[in-house]
């Protein structure tokens, strides 16, 4: 019990020192947690020394117990190391916005042994971090620039070059595209009735909602005659869709 708390005191002053010295926050739970094990380790070994405890003997049973609670908690062993590896390799922090195959939301607090996220729903997720270390990551906040697009469908016999200078005019116009890159409008194919266009933007994603900008694009859209969705008129300039492409 004195070995704990000593072991806490000693943690709480390594953590204020490294606050004190401007240590990332990812840094600072590293080297804490790992000063806590080790003076709990080192006390354990003195009091066992101090009771007469053969320590050679000791050693090898717990190395026998080792193996054992090795197998038993191999998943809490493995999401420890994934963590420590996460908060080295810092591939995130809190704030970032990141996504697995079986999880997606922002990051609220790194942990150890688990990662809590806030999924866009509202609901708390939290993510073993041995799950973050071995799947596909992706982080949409890790670039301060997001690319979202906008596809059209223009029908033959509009005039494409008023309807590219109009969309382009549009899009400058919405709050959060970047001018650099300029948006663009690209012919995506040309098929029997119409012509795909793609408008892609640029977009802050850091201080801005992707989701508005994509939204008040496809009004923008809508208002030049027919653009906002796939209910549009059949005899209107054309229909569109639209996707958030992750950079």
């Amino acid at each position: 019990m004195l070995t704990v708390v000593l072991a806490r005191l000693v943690r709480r002053v390594v953590e204020r020192a490294m606050v004190r010295a401007d240590a990332e926050r990812h840094v600072r739970v590293v080297v804490a947690t790992l000063v806590f094990y080790t003076v709990v380790t080192v006390g354990l070994v003195i009091a066992f020394a101090l009771g007469g405890v053969n320590l050679g003997l000791l050693v090898g049973s717990l190395g026998l117990a080792t193996v054992a609670l090795g197998f038993a908690l191999q998943d809490i062993v493995s999401n420890f190391t994934a963590g420590i590896v996460l908060l080295l390799e810092h591939p995130f922090t809190e704030g970032d916005h990141i996504a697995i195959p079986d999880a997606e939301g922002e990051v609220e607090d790194i942990r150890v042994r688990a990662t809590r996220l806030r999924a866009p729903d509202g609901q708390l997720v939290i993510v073993p971090n041995k799950l973050l270390f071995t799947q596909v990551l992706t982080n949409s906040t890790a670039t301060m620039r997001r690319r979202v697009e906008v596809r059209l469908e223009l029908p033959y016999g509009q005039d494409a070059a008023r309807v590219r200078e109009l969309l382009l005019a549009a899009a400058a116009e919405v709050e959060g595209i970047s001018d650099e890159p300029a948006p663009r409008l690209l012919t995506q194919d040309l098929g029997q009735d119409a012509r795909s266009l793609r408008l892609v933007v640029w977009v802050d994603a850091r201080g801005h909602d992707p989701q508005r900008v994509r939204s008040e694009l496809l009004e923008k859209a809508a208002l030049l005659g027919g653009f906002g969705g796939e209910d549009s008129p059949p005899n209107g300039p054309g229909t569109a869709s639209s996707e958030e492409v992750r950079s």
